[in-house]
């Protein structure tokens, strides 16, 4: 029985919650953890109990370890976030009651309690990768020693990890951990365990958490009871609408306990501010919090209390910072403004409400900018309205969730990686550099190869990243050193550090963002073009762009990344005539004019369509809606910025408009235009010809380290679909 295998203090916490059994996955992770050899998945819904399930066999096992008088074991738990963090440490610190020694480890935390650590690494250490990475930069001599009698590592939240540059980042670290044990002698590699609420491919997962290890992972799954979901949709549209937006807003949270997600921390500041205005206006209490990345975190933790004591109604806007496991409590419903980001975020989202009554509710509003009543063509669909609706279909109906993103070329990553390895253990060959790279996961399944090793590295030379002894090995050069030593450098996301801009030794103010050389940025109400990238003084140099008419074009080739899937999914909304029980009346009509919209406009059977011609007009005037997501949109953005292309198209101009469609002005009529565009694209596809757009967007965080060589390659293999998009074009 799982149960009399636990250790007794665990057995006595167990009572005291009145529990009458444990759960069947807490039971299969009980023996698997005891009886097992390998790594383990854990996925299973919303408060299904997956941190027990890990926890309850591992604190048994650190626990007898520790009265047999051993070496005190370690187990490693890595979490997304600070607050998280902190919610599993006091969530642990009441089931161990003192018999397990437990760690937390980010920036708001004591310096004591993290020598203390250090002193006696043993028990449980919770810890996010950006605080592994200054770790091990910081105690690299002491890697061996304090990771000795490393046993497991618990990925928590592990779904957010998958398919990113935080999850690659994370591969590397314990791989560098497991170089170092395996070079003092220190035994086997440590088993991992996953856990997550929100996963669609469970092969993927198992395949993600035991890469580099050469040990299997076993998947526990638990789907759980069918719950009854409730969801609506409600849509608005027009500036006039925006007062109606609110107050249906309002009342949907009136006097309840809820969670209003928004898809920016600007959205979540306006709304608030909005909707306290409306409570003053009705002599009401001002419920309404914020949580946010950029909120102090006493402010956060308030929040964030508020809703967790269960004291009358209480309301928080907030962006993904809530999405994640942090206890706040029983909630009334979930609230979002706009479409999800994407399918798994919906499931994170709608899986914070219910958990008492197993009835989850989310109520959909969506506030149309962009579509206008009245006017023709691809402009008057409800592109927003039709995100949600694929964004629920796909999960409700389908069960589908977005699998992890593989990156073929991670330069960036690489990058990060071999400055990071010379910071935290200081010189070493060319040889011995490259090999300790390649044997980490991330870059052992990619496409780099030893060759782009030699460019890199010959750049980081050129730039003085690095420099050259005289005994032929490679040390940190003075500009690496700026770099290495910064904080930021611990993160490998975009974060909120700045750029100076400067302009003839004069700063004229910051950005937060690296804009690629040769592109243009507006600071200070005028227009510049970036010149230069120094990332050791954090400083853009620029001179003035004159009228390039660049400007509008900066950003042509990003915008949202749409998942095919969810592209595809919204042409198949669009082409039937099915209607959907939770929308609203206004979305329900948005759907009916957007449906006719699209049939008129004919882009649900062609690719390319013609848009009518005005009086007066001496060119064409077409739609591309390609339905390839935000791949194939970069694609085609930068196949018809090819200047070939544009001559032989006759291309006038051509503009993005958001994630689903171009309109393109040509001197060709309408059969010209599509002919040649099928068969300059099919010519391409032939001759594996590369799209090389002019201008290359910076897509990860340390892309202005690489040769513009490089990058280009990183773009093209990452970001663009270039044989599916053509394919279809």
């Amino acid at each position: 029985m799982a149960y009399s295998r636990l250790a007794p203090f665990l057995r006595e916490y167990i009572y005291s919650q009145k529990w009458t059994e444990l759960r069947r996955i807490q039971e299969a992770a009980i023996h698997e953890v005891f009886d097992g050899t390998g790594h383990i998945l854990i996925a299973s819904g919303t408060a299904s109990g997956k941190t027990e399930a890990a926890f309850l066999p591992l604190l048994s096992l650190l626990a007898s370890g520790r009265a047999e008088g051993q070496a005190a074991p370690l187990v490693l738990c890595i979490s997304p976030l600070k607050a998280l963090i902190n919610d599993q440490y006091e969530r642990l610190k009441k089931i161990t009651a003192g018999k397990v020694p437990l760690w937390r480890w980010h920036g708001d935390v004591a310096e004591n309690h993290k020598k203390q650590f250090l002193a006696d690494p043993g028990g449980v250490l919770i810890i996010t990768p950006e605080s592994m990475e200054a770790l091990l930069l910081r105690q690299a001599r002491n890697i061996r020693r304090i990771f000795a009698a490393l046993a497991f590592v618990v990925i928590d939240e592990a779904h957010i990890f998958m398919g990113s540059e935080r999850g690659s980042q994370l591969m590397c670290q314990l791989a560098l951990i497991e170089q170092e044990r395996s070079a003092g002698g220190l035994g086997g590699c440590a088993r991992r365990l996953g856990l997550s609420a929100t996963l669609g491919d469970y092969d993927g997962g198992q395949s993600w958490l035991s890469q580099g290890t050469g040990m299997p992972a076993v998947l526990l799954n638990e789907p759980g009871e069918k719950r009854r979901i409730r969801v609506a949709v409600d849509y608005f549209t027009g500036g006039a609408a925006e007062e109606a937006f609110y107050e249906a807003l309002y009342e949907q949270c009136r006097n309840r306990r809820a969670i209003i997600f928004t898809n920016s921390r600007l959205e979540a500041e306006q709304c608030v501010r909005s909707l306290r205005r409306l409570a003053a206006a009705l002599g009401e209490n001002d419920i309404f919090h914020i949580h946010h990345g950029s909120i102090a975190s006493p402010l956060r933790d308030e929040a964030e209390e508020k809703l967790r004591s269960g004291e009358g109604p209480s309301v928080i806007a907030a962006t993904a910072t809530l999405e994640l496991g942090i206890d706040i409590g029983d909630l009334d419903r979930i609230l979002q403004i706009g479409p999800p980001w994407s399918v798994s975020a919906f499931v994170q989202r709608l899986g914070r409400s219910g958990r008492k009554n197993g009835r989850p509710e989310m109520y959909f509003t969506v506030f149309d900018h962009a579509a206008v009543p009245g006017c023709s063509g691809l402009s008057s669909i409800p592109w927003d309205l039709l995100r949600t609706i694929a964004v629920i279909e796909l999960y409700l109906n389908e069960k589908w969730i977005e699998p992890p993103e593989k990156k073929t070329l991670p330069y960036s990553l690489f990058a990060h990686e071999l400055l990071g390895l010379l910071g935290s253990l200081g010189e070493h060959s060319p040889l011995s550099l490259c090999g300790r790279l390649f044997a980490m996961p991330p870059f052992a399944r990619s496409s780099i190869t030893k060759d782009d090793f030699d460019v890199i590295l010959g750049h980081f030379r050129k730039c003085r990243y690095v420099e050259k002894t005289g005994e032929g090995l490679i040390i940190l050069g003075t500009e690496g050193e700026k770099i290495v030593n910064r904080h930021s450098f611990y993160s490998v996301f975009p974060g909120e550090e700045t750029f100076k801009v400067i302009f003839e030794g004069r700063e004229l103010g910051t950005v937060n963002f690296v804009p690629p050389p040769g592109s243009v940025i507006t600071v200070a109400g005028h227009a510049w073009l970036a010149e230069s990238i120094d990332g050791g003084r954090r400083e853009i140099r620029v001179r003035e762009a004159g009228k390039t008419g660049e400007a509008g074009r900066l950003w042509g080739g990003g915008g949202g990344n749409v998942h095919r899937r969810i592209a595809e999914k919204v042409r198949q909304i669009l082409a039937e005539n099915g209607r959907y029980g939770y929308l609203g009346a206004a979305a329900e009509n948005a759907l009916l004019r957007g449906r006719r919209a699209a049939r008129e406009a004919g882009i649900l059977e062609k690719t390319a369509a013609a848009i009518p011609r005005k009086s007066g007009d001496t060119f064409t005037r077409l739609f591309i809606a390609p339905w390839l997501g935000g791949a194939g949109m970069r694609t085609v953005d930068a196949f018809l910025k090819k200047p070939d292309i544009q001559k032989k198209l006759a291309l006038l101009s051509f503009e993005r408009e958001g994630d689903f469609y171009f309109t393109v002005k040509t001197r060709h009529d309408e059969e010209t235009f599509i002919k040649t565009l099928a068969e300059e694209a099919g010519a391409l596809r032939e001759s594996g010809g590369s799209l090389f757009p002019k201008t290359i967007p910076f897509t990860d965080k340390y892309d202005y380290l690489l040769p513009e060589k490089l990058l280009v390659k990183q773009y093209t293999a990452n970001m663009l679909d270039t044989d599916g998009t053509l394919y279809i074009l």
